[in-house]
């Protein structure tokens, strides 16, 4: 069977991709292949789950105009299907005199993006949130920013998906594209337009499939920090104000929807692309390839990556985590952190050789009958749904 559409991916771009495309041709015929059991594997079952409001990204860049749109419409599918969400709200906290200088421009940014920011002073700060630090005079309030469950909306697409007779075929790992035909392990797939929404391997597949690029892979390991104490409680999500040179928002909170919080990520080189539990890939040759790419980097100091890295390996230890935290947290002690096993994931991040700098945006590119999606770095699940409008755009669909 031809289809109109192919899809490699079933995270939260190939679902609302797939999801978008059936509104636009109603009678159209889709594949999506995913190579787990499941569509909630990686990183879209691993994200924290927040709705960020758009304020971080350069203002005009694809990850600024995507994110304010589509964390928008999220909400509004979140909300029609009646799916759990706390518009918590965020308040953004200087933690260094680097970061204070900072806020303003941050502030500046977000306006110029649209979103809805104020500023607040210290003492309303350490009113409304007893256990956060709030060493400056003033921090920054969002309001619209908000937390969801990723996999409870995943399932809710897919079940919609299947009502719009949508094939999905798990366990179907793709090798490669060769013109419009998709090759897995069993069997081919042919499609008038196919989309790479692999994620982690989007770049492998695309090379595979003779794509020429100049970015290389460079894989992030998050890991975050459960507060076993039950005093403990936030009203808003907090974070700090970030330094805007690198795509990392730094150490902040995270809540679910059982009420358990949570700090982090670190941001740690991982030598493999699917490693949540060790540094070390399966794929030997990859291995000892980005173990090569990310000392090089590291000794060359390529966009701050030395300095990064220093900074990551004082966070492996409680204590080392807890001395960095207690700048943002009060009230809290070393003894009240638990290594989470479950809440860990790894970053799709790639890295530009000529600007040799870590690429800040989404990538997108197109070959023949074929869209490969490069950089879905964060906020790619608050940008999902506008993200696929200009998926299909680019497509010239």
């Amino acid at each position: 069977m031809k289809y109109d559409f192919a899809i490699i991916g079933s995270g939260i771009i190939g679902l609302t991709l797939a999801y978008k495309l059936k509104q636009k041709f109603n009678n159209s015929k889709i594949l999506i292949l995913e190579k787990e059991p499941n569509s909630v594997s990686h990183g879209s079952g691993r994200n924290s789950g927040v709705i960020h409001s758009g304020i971080y990204y350069e203002p005009g860049s694809l990850r600024a105009n995507l994110c304010v749109a589509g964390a928008k419409e999220l909400k509004e599918y979140i909300k029609s299907k009646k799916l759990w969400i706390n518009e918590c709200g965020k308040i953004l906290i200087p933690t260094s005199d680097d970061s204070n200088s900072n806020l303003n421009n941050l502030y500046e940014r977000g306006q110029k993006n649209g979103v809805s920011i104020n500023k607040i002073k210290k003492d309303e700060v350490e009113k409304i949130e007893p256990y956060v630090n709030c060493q400056f005079d003033y921090a920054l309030h969002i309001p619209f920013t908000s937390v969801a469950d990723p996999k409870e909306v995943s399932k809710s697409l897919i079940d919609d998906l299947v009502k719009l007779n949508v094939e999905i075929k798990y366990n179907s790992k793709v090798l490669k594209i060769e013109n419009n035909q998709i090759l897995t392990k069993e069997n081919n797939f042919e499609a008038g337009h196919i989309f790479n929404c692999a994620g982690l391997f989007a770049d492998e597949i695309a090379k595979n499939s003779n794509l020429e690029f100049r970015y290389s892979f460079l894989p992030f390991k998050g890991k975050y920090w459960k507060i076993k104490n039950k005093d403990f409680r936030l009203h808003h999500l907090i974070y700090p104000i970030p330094d805007l040179r690198y795509p990392f928002l730094g150490l902040h909170s995270s809540h679910n929807r059982n009420g358990d919080f949570y700090i982090g990520p670190s941001s740690t080189p991982v030598f493999g692309r699917e490693q949540y539990e060790s540094f070390i890939g399966d794929n030997i040759k990859e291995t000892i390839n980005l173990m090569f790419n990310f000392s090089k980097k590291i000794i060359l100091n390529e966009n701050k990556l030395r300095t990064l890295a220093f900074q990551e390996i004082s966070l492996l230890t409680k204590q080392g985590f807890y001395n960095q935290i207690k700048k943002m947290f009060k009230n809290l002690k070393a003894n009240d952190l638990e290594l989470s096993n479950t809440k860990v994931g790894i970053r799709s991040q790639i890295f530009d050789p000529q600007s040799k700098n870590l690429v800040n945006d989404f990538v997108i590119i197109n070959q023949k009958q074929t869209t490969h999606v490069l950089n879905a770095i964060s906020p790619a699940w608050s940008a999902s749904f506008a993200f696929a409008d200009h998926l299909i755009k680019e497509a010239n669909l």
